[in-house]
Parts: structure tokens; C-alpha cells; sequence
């Protein structure tokens, strides 16, 4: 939490300061003066007057001590009436402090601990644990195991599709008799150890005698019946129970296998009490085996306690089954008994089908074995007509939430034992879960950074992974592993991927980097969901961790970080305003307010948190403080939070306009992002009447905006919007989009039939009402602008939103041109001008010759071999288009013509003539600024 208050001021004094001096024990005996307050009266102070106010020689003085006595008396008494006091009245719960105690009685009444737990229903035990102290000693029983039926081998045998690499195994296995088959659990890599086996224990099928009968009981050393069932099966297993063999008596192990035969241990995934097995004892074991010709696969996760063995001479990673191979090869077995001749075909288009792989989130090339089995299940019933769509869909979903949850449950061990005294820090006992709470840290973070830099992913999940292990033993140190990191295997494990991307965090300018995404696009949000909804005690340090990404310098962390958190808010609002909101709001760095105002964007997408959210922005937008005023103005950019576009304004004015113009500069960078959207013409004709006829704070605002749409490209500003739906504003009707997105609705996604732009119940214009009626704008299509937008994201920003809203063209063309006139903005103005004409002279030029070419100066018909004709020369087009509407009369045109010269006399990169003569003579064409008194008027 921020250590500023409310608005950012000094802290209230508490009990140590001087208004709150508690008297000292000495100070309540009886008789003794209390120690004196504030405002109170001293002795000697108005000592010139008796108790009725008048003065007089005789006996004055004893009457006002008297007086003073009296009132002494009373306030020593009114501090005995306020010690009956609740002390957490000031808390606004009556009786809380009465209900705290109740509780607390009723809390510690549900524990009723009683002597020891220890309880031992029998005369002899193996092994017992009593706080630190271990009793027993290793089994003498002989290991357990387990076979694996025919059956089940005969049915693996049928489904099971080889991945690339399997031959590998398979020569591996003969060879050395012991294959270590790493890989993360649902990937295939138990199916893929018991059908190595079933290969290669063919020679022993239906041959060996006893094969699957159970083997003689062993007799132990205390001459106690054995309790183990040992089975001579072709392919067995070892018992859990039994793991710390492999270890301690490899023969015992081998002894379990029958001749020729093959043995599957599954290692454990967490430490607990389990001793990983190291090479030397494999090679004990693989020579035991081998002179039974038999074989043994251990299968282990990268990263167990076991899982250094993957690196070592008997280790394989298990190759990824071929999941769309698989999936449509259990689609045809689960559809083959379908009477009707067109199932097959109808289930293989639904799994091509958007709407599927949109509901079902993983790439079907990264589904698990077991989830391909499930989906074919599931969409051979939808052929069969037993499962509806919706039914279908939500089965599909729900494959990415189980596998978060799986990924969840139980991610790390119970809390490790507590030092002991002297031995804290470096000294006290290690986290044994520090790997699988890094593991769960990266799952984390890669939620959040879905798809950024390896190397971003990789920093924020140490530093999650540091909040939780700080958690989880405060006040050690916890260090980073370092050449200890299993890169493919954390990415197997956690179902990414490295792909290749571009990062524009160096200058602006995109270069390339190595990327790390989820392989499904439900999983980041699945294990977000898990993490936030589920596991309450995470949310402390996730807060904590996503403030301090606030602080990144890189904006693909902190920037997604922040929306993140919004997302997060709105699943608790009181929470995540509190935790991830407000601490940030009025910091001093610009960029945690900007996370802030960030947050706040996001979490306003949906009612009815947009209400609650336009609440706080409003109000701080008039707060006190000036952080909380900078942070409302970001956030007012987004045109998320107030449905009105004057409104939002209004308040922007608002904020820069005090402190004398202090945040002038966040206010106009606010209503420069309102116009960079489909609010365009709505905010550019509001921005036009206050250039004419506004208010100096108005005015000032104006010309800001002005200058800032002159001199900014579109992406420096244009943020996607949502797309037509609940809550979206209706199209333009003027604007050529398809009907779909014409569509009118109100809060839930009901259609509100008959309701236009301006009535009660829609976001939109303000009611016209007295004198102030102007005609509606019309808000365009946000999907039809951010179509637009997104295709001119390199373009300038005024020309941009001028082509792709129709309504805002005229009202952006009287701003710039009032801006060019202005004496105050007008070399800023004149500035962006000229990047107008350097971007509309870089894009209109044609590659190859030697010599610069125009597309005006090509040959009609001559297109280039790229197939680019229709694109080139569009912001040219553009400029040409706007540009008369900035000329007014000669003036202006004799500036243009200025400005021309003076860029082709430039001494580094100077325009060409020809370009220049081009532009003079397109604006000669149009007729304005033509002369005298002829001049055109508004």
C-alpha cells in the first residue's frame, strides 16, 4: 500500500503527537494537575477577571481558581467517562469491539485440543514420525507390485499412435536396459512407457509359466507372514509405497520383474519423503535386469526431485503425441458404429469449425492424449444428436480450466518446519517447494505476458516467485537458481511455446525478439481465474508483485500488467481498488499513476463496474490533490468510463485548468485520445466551439489538442475499442458498414427496439435542452473505426481519424487551421505540419528506379510488381483531400507555399521540387485561397 494518505497529504498525528499526549502514571494520582491540552485555559490567563467577568481587588483571584479548579474536576472526569468508551468506535460499527469478542469466543471454541493425536491400534508398527524424530527402519517386506493386465496392453496397443521419436525409445530401452521418460503429467508419457514395454516383453507373451499368477508370499525376518502380493505379470508395477527401493535394494526391485519381462515406476512429483534414485543405482539395477532380460521405464516430470536423471546417460524427453492426428483417429472410432454415412464428415468439420476452436481455447495440435479422447467423445455425441451446442462448447472449455486447476491444486508442499532458534536466515532449513512455486510463479506471469519477450516472462516470474517464497518463510533470503533452469521443460510442463516476434521498446523501432505464448488462448486466462478465485492466500502476493511491475520501465510489462489488474478488480472490486488501484493513484511516478488510470480503464469495460468506476474518476477529477486529478485525466482518455463526450471533456477542461494550468498538458492529452476513436466527431466539433467561442481555459485546451493531433502519429494514440455489443453506441448511418454492426443494445445484450442515439437509457449525446440545443452528432461504428485505424496506425493521427470518420473531417479541419492561425500554437502547429508533408512525401514514393518516382508521375497503367498500386500515395491522397479545407484565404496559402520552400531548401533530407510543385499546384486546383476580398468565410 502507498504510504501517502487519503489525498496525499501529511498523516494524521497519532497518539504520540502533541494533541494526543497520553498523562504518565505519575500524572493521575490524586490531587496532581492532568497534563494541559490545547485550547485550554493555564493559570494566569485571564486572571484579571472574576468568575462573572468582572474585575476587583478583593478576592478576584480566588474566585477564577476556583472556577479553574471546577472546570479541572470536570474534564478529569469526562476522561473517565471516555475510558467506557468502545475503543474502536472511531471505526463506524457500533458495538464492534463487543462483536470482536464474541467472535473471538466462539472462534476458540470450535479448537478443543486435548493431549496427543498419536494413536497406535496395534502392538507392532514399521515406521512412525513424532515431530522431528524418525522411528524405523526400511521395510523388510518385499516390494509390492502390481501387472498390467492383457487387456489394457491389448487396447493400448489399438490406439496408441507413435510419436516422432519412438524408435529412439524403443533402441534406447533394448539397449540399456533402463529408459528414464521425462516429460509433465498428461502428455502421453506413461502410455508411451507401458507400450515400449509391451514391444519389447513380446518374446515372453503367453510363453512364461506362472505369467500373471500370484508369486508365494515371503516369510520376513521376524517370521511375520509377509503382507506383500507379489504377481508374476509380463509388464508390472512398483507399488508408491515402495519407491525408496530403487535407492536402497535395486535387487529387491529386479527380483519383482518376471524373466524377459518389463517393470513401469511412476516417480513422485514432490520431495516429501522420497529420496530421488541416483545413476549409480539405475546401473545397479539395469544390471540386474539385464541378466533377467528384463526391462524397466521410469517415468519422471522435469521437474521433480528426480528429474536430474533426464540429463543423465538413461534419460529421453517423451515426444508430444501427434494430437490432430490422434483426434481424428478417435473421432473415427468413437463415429464408427454411426448408422448415418455423413457423421464422420460432418464431426471432422466441427472440429475445423471457428466457433469450436474459439469455445475449445487450445490449439488441437497441443491437446493432450486424454483430451483428444474426451473431444472426439464429446463431438461424436453432438453428430449423434445427444448433446446440444451449448452443451458441446461448455465441455470444451472446460478443458482449459481443468488443466489450471490440476496445475493448482497442491502446487507447492506444506509450509516447511520453522527455524530454530539462532539458526534464521541462510542458516534456517530450505523450502523444498521452491521449484514447483517457480513453476506455478511462471504459469503466473506467463498469464499476464502472454506472448511478450522470454526474457520479460522470465525476470517477472522470479519476482513473483520471490513474493510468494517470502510468503511462505518471512524473513529469508531467498536466492535464484542459477544454470539450473530447465527451459524446455518448464515450457512443456507449463503447454508454451517460443515463437518469434517484434518489440518496439528501443526507439520505437520494431525489432526482433524471442516470444513466449501459451499454446491455447484460454489458458492464460483460465489460470488468472484459478489463481484470483480459488486460492484466496495468492492475492496478497500477486497484489503486492503487480504493483511492483508498475514500476517496469518496459511498457509490454507494465502496461499489460495494469490491465491485468483491472481484469482482476472487477472479479472483487472493493479489493482490487483498494490492493492495485489506489495505493497507485497518487504516487509520485508518472508511470504507476498511468497504471493506475490503466486499471481503471479496463475495469470500467462492462457495467455495472463502469458506474462505480465513473464514480471515483469523477471525483477525483475535482480532488485536492493533483495526482488524483493527473490520474482521473488518463483514465478519462480511454472513453470508457463517461458515456458522454462533452461531459468527459468538461472534466478534462476542468483539470487542466487549475493549479494554473499545471496539468494542461495530461488534459490535452486526454482529449486528443477522444478524438483518436469513434467518438471522433462528437469530441473535434466540441473542440471547435470552444476554439471559437470557449473560455480561456476552454481555448487553451483546444489549441493543446490541436497540436498534439498535428504532431502524433496514430498509433501514439488510438487504442482499440470494444467491439459492437452490450452497452456499444449504434453506427453512423451515413457510414457504409454492414448491418451487423448497426445494432442497438442496452445493458445485459437485450435489443432495445426503437431506441436511438440521445434517449434515456442510451449512451450518447447529452439531451439537448434551453438554449444550448445543437444538432446530434453521430457516433461512428467502433468496429468500422478501429478497422480503419488499424490500417493506418503509421499514418499522422488528424489525417487518419478525418478519412475513417466521416463526421469528424469538417470540425478537425477548423481546429488545425484555427491552431495555424493562432500566435501561441502556431509553430508547434506549423511543425506538425511539415511531418504531414514528409510522411505524405515518404509514402508516395515509388521503390526501384535510381531516381526518386512519385505515383503522380507514374505512366498511367504502370503498377508496381508488388501489387501495392491501390495503397501507395494514400496519405499523399489524404493530405490532398484535407489540406483545402485549412486554406482560407490568400494568407494561408502563401504560408503553405512558405513552408514548401523553405522544407526543399532544407540542407539535410530536402523535399523535392517536384514534390513541392505538385502540392502547390493540387491546392491551386481547388481554388482556395485565391484572393482578396474574395476570400472564403466559415
Amino acid at each position: 500500500m502507498s504510504d501517502d494518505g487519503e489525498y496525499g497529504g501529511a498523516p494524521a498525528s497519532g497518539a504520540d503527537g502533541a494533541g494526543g499526549a497520553s498523562p504518565g502514571p505519575d500524572q493521575w494520582r490524586a490531587g496532581d494537575e492532568p497534563a494541559w491540552q490545547d485550547g485550554e485555559r493555564r493559570p494566569g490567563q485571564d486572571s484579571g477577571g472574576d468568575a462573572d467577568g468582572e474585575a476587583g481587588p478583593d478576592g478576584g483571584g480566588d474566585r477564577a481558581d476556583e472556577a479553574e479548579r471546577a472546570e479541572r474536576r470536570d474534564r478529569q472526569e469526562e476522561r473517565f467517562r471516555e475510558a467506557t468508551r468502545d475503543p474502536l468506535a472511531d471505526s463506524g460499527v457500533p458495538g464492534e469491539a463487543r462483536a470482536a469478542a464474541r467472535v473471538q469466543r466462539a472462534a476458540q471454541a470450535r479448537f478443543d485440543i486435548r493431549g496427543n493425536s498419536s494413536v497406535f491400534d496395534r502392538t507392532s508398527f514399521d515406521r512412525a514420525h513424532f515431530g522431528d524424530v524418525y522411528v524405523g527402519a526400511r521395510d523388510t517386506a518385499a516390494p509390492v507390485f502390481g501387472d498390467v493386465p492383457e487387456d489394457e496392453l491389448d487396447r493400448l496397443r489399438q490406439v496408441y499412435r507413435a510419436p516422432a521419436g519412438y524408435p529412439t525409445l524403443k533402441r534406447v530401452l533394448r539397449g540399456r536396459r533402463v529408459l528414464v521418460l521425462g516429460g509433465p503429467p498428461g502428455t502421453g508419457r506413461h502410455t508411451t512407457g507401458l507400450c515400449l514395454l509391451d514391444e519389447v516383453t513380446t518374446a515372453v507373451r503367453d510363453t512364461a509359466p506362472g505369467a500373471g499368477k500370484p508369486a508365494p508370499e515371503a516369510a520376513e525376518p521376524d517370521g511375520r507372514a509377509g503382507t506383500a502380493v507379489l504377481t508374476q505379470g509380463r509388464v508390472t508395477r512398483l507399488a508408491p509405497s515402495d519407491l525408496g527401493l530403487l535407492s536402497a535394494d535395486p535387487d529387491a526391485v529386479a527380483g519383482g520383474v518376471l524373466d524377459g519381462g518389463g517393470l513401469l515406476v511412476q516417480l513422485p512429483e514432490n520431495a516429501r519423503d522420497f529420496t530421488a534414485p541416483q545413476e549409480l543405482h539405475l546401473d545397479a539395477l539395469a544390471a540386474r535386469l539385464a541378466a533377467k532380460g528384463a526391462y524397466a521405464v521410469l517415468v519422471v516430470s522435469p521437474t521433480s526431485p528426480a528429474g536430474h536423471l533426464l540429463t543423465g546417460r538413461y534419460g529421453l524427453a517423451c515426444p508430444p503425441a501427434p494430437a490432430g492426428e490422434l483426434l481424428e483417429w478417435q473421432l473415427v472410432r468413437c463415429l464408427a458404429d454411426c448408422p448415418d454415412p455423413d457423421a464422420l464428415g460432418r464431426g471432422e468439420q466441427i472440429l475445423k469449425h471457428p466457433l469450436f476452436l474459439d469455445a475449445l481455447g487450445i490449439a488441437p495440435e497441443a491437446l493432450r492424449p486424454s483430451e483428444t479422447e474426451l473431444v472426439a467423445e464429446r463431438v461424436a455425441r453432438h453428430v449423434r444428436g445427444e448433446l446440444r451446442r451449448d452443451e458441446l462448447l461448455d465441455a470444451c472449455g472446460q478443458i482449459a480450466r481443468r488443466q489450471a486447476r490440476e496445475w493448482f491444486t497442491g502446487a507447492a508442499d506444506p509450509l516447511p518446519p520453522a527455524s530454530e532458534p539462532g539458526r534464521a536466515g541462510a542458516d534456517g532449513p530450505v523450502d523444498t517447494a521452491a521449484p514447483r512455486v517457480r513453476e506455478a510463479a511462471f504459469r503466473i506471469a506467463l498469464a499476464v505476458l502472454d506472448g511478450e519477450a522470454v526474457s520479460s516472462v522470465a525476470d517477472a516470474a522470479e519476482l513473483l516467485a520471490q513474493q510468494i517464497l517470502a510468503v511462505r518463510m518471512p524473513g529469508r533470503a531467498h536466492g535464484r537458481p542459477v544454470f539450473a533452469e530447465d527451459l524446455e521443460g518448464l515450457l512443456t510442463a507449463c503447454r508454451a511455446e517460443i515463437r518469434t516476434g517484434e518489440e518496439e521498446s528501443v526507439g520505437g523501432v520494431p525489432v526482433p525478439v524471442r516470444t513466449v505464448t501459451y499454446r491455447g488462448t484460454a489458458l492464460a486466462g483460465s489460470v488468472l481465474a484459478e489463481v484470483w478465485h480459488r486460492h484466496h492466500a495468492a492475492r496478497g502476493p500477486v497484489a503486492r508483485w503487480l504493483r511492483e511491475l508498475a514500476g517496469n520501465p518496459r511498457p509490454q510489462v507494465w502496461v499489460r500488467a495494469a490491465v491485468v489488474a483491472g481484469e482482476l478488480a472487477t472479479a472483487d472490486l472493493g479489493y482490487g481498488f483498494a490492493e492495485l488501484i489506489r495505493p497507485l493513484s497518487v504516487a509520485k511516478d508518472t508511470r504507476r499513476r498511468f497504471f493506475a488510470a490503466t486499471a481503471l480503464a479496463q475495469a470500467a469495460g462492462r457495467e455495472p463496474y463502469r458506474s462505480a468506476v465513473r464514480g471515483v474518476v469523477v471525483d477525483w477529477a475535482e480532488a485536492p490533490v493533483p495526482a488524483l486529478r493527473w490520474t482521473a485525466a488518463v483514465a478519462l482518455a480511454s472513453g470508457r468510463i463517461v458515456d458522454e463526450t462533452r461531459q468527459a471533456l468538461e472534466l478534462l477542461c476542468g483539470i487542466g485548468g487549475r493549479d494554473e494550468g499545471a496539468q494542461a498538458l495530461v488534459a490535452s492529452y486526454g482529449a486528443a485520445r477522444l478524438v483518436a476513436g469513434s467518438r471522433a466527431g462528437e469530441a473535434a466539433t466540441v473542440l471547435r466551439e470552444w476554439s471559437e467561442n470557449g473560455s480561456a481555459e476552454q481555448q487553451n485546451l483546444a489549441m493543446l489538442c490541436a497540436v498534439r493531433l498535428f504532431c502524433a502519429r496514430t498509433d501514439d494514440m488510438w487504442q482499440a475499442e470494444e467491439s459492437d455489443g452490450p452497452g456499444a453506441p449504434p453506427a453512423d448511418a451515413a457510414t457504409s458498414v454492414p448491418a451487423s454492426v448497426s445494432r442497438v443494445w442496452g445493458p445485459g445484450g437485450v435489443r432495445l427496439a426503437g431506441r436511438v442515439p440521445g434517449q434515456p437509457g442510451r449512451a450518447g449525446q447529452r439531451a439537448p435542452s434551453g438554449q444550448d440545443e445543437r444538432p446530434p452528432v453521430p457516433r461512428a461504428s467502433v468496429e468500422a473505426t478501429d478497422a480503419e485505424l488499424a490500417r493506418r496506425a503509421h499514418w499522422p493521427l488528424a489525417l487518419a481519424v478525418a478519412v475513417a470518420v466521416e463526421s469528424a473531417a469538417e470540425p478537425l479541419a477548423d481546429l488545425l487551421w484555427r491552431s495555424l492561425a493562432n500566435r501561441l500554437s502556431h509553430e508547434a502547429a506549423t511543425e506538425g505540419l511539415t511531418t504531414w508533408l514528409r510522411a505524405a512525401e515518404a509514402d508516395a514514393v515509388v521503390p526501384g528506379p535510381a531516381d526518386r518516382t512519385y505515383v503522380f508521375e507514374r505512366a498511367a497503367g504502370d503498377a508496381p510488381a508488388d501489387g501495392t498500386a491501390d495503397r501507395r500515395g494514400e496519405i499523399l491522397k489524404a493530405l490532398l483531400w484535407l489540406l483545402p479545407r485549412m486554406i482560407r484565404d490568400r494568407r494561408d496559402a502563401d504560408r503553405l507555399r512558405w513552408l514548401l520552400r523553405l522544407m526543399a531548401d532544407a540542407p539535410e533530407e530536402p523535399m523535392t521540387a517536384a514534390f513541392a510543385r505538385h502540392v502547390v499546384a493540387a491546392m491551386a486546383a481547388t481554388g482556395r485561397g485565391q484572393g482578396g476580398r474574395g476570400e472564403e468565410q466559415r
